[in-house]
């Protein structure tokens, strides 16, 4: 939807992504630091029963599912559930489509997400191979959505790809080596850029402010927005780095306190166990 909401939803999504995927995996690696493990993650268990049933939820790929048929449904209530305008016979508000089309495939990893969390007989890691497909659908999608654009449209969206390909080739990594907290700590500062870079292009090119807009053909927009994609990848990996420190005192604090691993959240417990299922050493 080229409009500032089209580019706030899927900011949105792929902020609350990252950020969770920061919280985690910084909770495993305080948990390697703090206690000299080396599985990929630590058992966690709740001792009351509602918890107990709520831990076992797939909440991540519920949440993936829901998010993305909200954005699906959002598209196609712009594009006025039509793809053939039956008077013209021409496409109609394509664009949209393009996005119905990429939020499909992340529905898609979240119903895989299910299916691994109900230990469903699928092939092992096809959570990671269904997300890595949904982001390089993205980057496809994404690649083909710039022609007869402006100068500074094109290299807003060459930029967002820029943070797509790494995803790609990182999440399809884990399908073998989830074994790995790099790979999930990269995919995490990606997942994060894509979130706050959606917000940017919104923003430059759909101003919510009259008498703000900017001059798409200008090169010198183009090198100030190519020095702020910069700044954002700073400005994210100062925030994991923040985000690991807290959570290491954290645990550390939680351990001195009960002699005990840190306990989770049902999010986090229901994520841990899928990692732990997948890992031969559990």
């Amino acid at each position: 939807m080229a409009t500032l909401l089209g580019h706030a939803v899927p900011g949105n999504i792929f902020l609350l992504l990252g950020l969770w995927w920061t919280i985690k995996s910084s909770v495993l690696w305080a948990g390697r630091m703090a206690g000299g493990q080396t599985h990929t993650a630590q058992k966690v268990s709740f001792r009351s029963g509602p918890l107990r049933f709520i831990q076992r939820v797939p909440v991540e790929g519920l949440c993936k599912m829901a998010f993305s048929t909200a954005g699906l449904i959002i598209e196609l209530m712009a594009a006025h559930w039509t793809l053939i305008d039956p008077k013209t016979g021409l496409f109609h508000i394509l664009g949209n489509w393009q996005h119905v089309t990429m939020y499909l495939f992340f529905a898609l990893n979240g119903f895989c997400d299910v299916l691994i969390a109900v230990r469903a007989p699928v092939p092992s890691g096809i959570q990671y191979a269904s997300m890595s497909l949904a982001c390089a659908v993205e980057g496809l999608l994404f690649f083909y959505h710039l022609h007869g654009r402006n100068n500074l449209d094109v290299h807003i969206h060459q930029l967002l790809l820029l943070a797509i390909a790494p995803c790609v080739a990182v999440i399809g990594l884990e399908a073998w080596r989830s074994d790995t907290l790099l790979l999930p700590m990269v995919r995490s500062g990606f997942a994060l850029l894509q979130g706050t870079w959606f917000w940017q292009a919104g923003f430059i090119l759909y101003p919510p402010f009259p008498d703000n807009d900017w001059d798409l053909e200008s090169q010198e927009n183009i090198s100030f927005v190519t020095m702020v994609y910069c700044w954002h990848i700073l400005g994210i990996l100062l925030f994991m780095c923040g985000v690991y420190t807290i959570v290491y005192h954290v645990y550390q604090a939680k351990g001195k306190q009960r002699g005990t691993e840190l306990e989770l959240g049902p999010m986090s417990t229901h994520i841990l166990q899928n990692q732990m299922d997948s890992d031969p050493d559990f």
